[in-house]
């Protein structure tokens, strides 16, 4: 792995992370993302179920027996890559994020075990706490997607939701997602492919844009479905938004 330039409570930093780049980044907000996305994924309870099941559904079809090394990209509050690291105790798993405040409620719950606050009262809910593990194969560092901190040809997974379409070069970051895999290694992605510049739209949609993209960096498609929906829920009264997602895997 590539040096870390620093480490802070517990997370180490593959990315220099600029005072103004925090500033910028909407996921540092604690209250408005962190909370939201620890509820989201760390506490079934409140809404009956884990929202975010359909992706976990259409990823574990394509899982083998023998992975040592796994990677998420874009982890968020860690709930994926932490299943990934509880089914294959013996594989060395990473969790990336660029987000530093996520990225602290994942090592809080999943590495240091610790129980967590879920407050959404204001969304009519009751306070609530979600008790943590400790998974001693699963670690978590600050990077980009773009520059990620591994070797050429080193991980046997690599798993991503809801992030391409939020990343500044998606061309560039499933290049790095190719580099860093070994030969056959697959990559696992669902994206609602909601851009948020002009110019993605423009380059990756319609859906075989990206289709075509994937095949000239090299890989081999073996799963596109185009019709996987996800409800996200909103408040206690159960409004919703529903995210109409793509999801691939793909062979080096």
């Amino acid at each position: 792995m590539k040096s870390i330039l620093l480490n802070r409570k517990g997370i180490p930093f593959f990315y220099q992370k600029t005072a103004l780049e925090f500033q910028q980044d909407v996921y540092e907000r604690y209250h408005e993302m962190v909370v939201r996305q620890s509820a989201l994924h760390l506490a079934d309870e409140l809404w009956g179920n884990y929202p975010f099941q359909p992706v976990l559904d259409f990823a574990k079809t394509h899982y083998n027996s023998d992975y040592q090394h796994i990677v998420e990209i874009g982890c968020s509050v860690g709930r994926w890559i932490a299943t990934l690291a509880k089914a294959y105790p013996k594989a060395t798993c990473w969790g990336i994020d660029y987000s530093y405040q996520m990225l602290k409620r994942a090592n809080e719950f999943w590495m240091q075990g610790k129980e967590i606050e879920v407050d959404l009262t204001e969304k009519g809910f009751s306070k609530i706490i979600a008790k943590g593990e400790q998974l001693d194969n699963l670690n978590f560092g600050l990077a980009k997607a773009e520059n990620l901190p591994f070797e050429q040809n080193s991980q046997d997974l690599v798993l991503n939701s809801f992030l391409i379409d939020r990343l500044d070069n998606p061309t560039k970051g499933l290049q790095e997602m190719y580099r860093i895999l070994k030969p056959n290694g697959k990559l696992i992605v669902v994206t609602p492919l909601n851009f948020n510049k002009a110019k993605h739209w423009q380059t990756y949609f319609p859906t075989n844009k990206i289709y075509n993209l994937l095949q000239k960096i090299g890989f081999e498609i073996l799963e596109w479905k185009t019709d996987i929906l996800i409800d996200e829920p909103l408040d206690f009264r159960r409004n919703m938004v529903r995210w109409q997602c793509l999801g691939f895997m793909v062979r080096k």
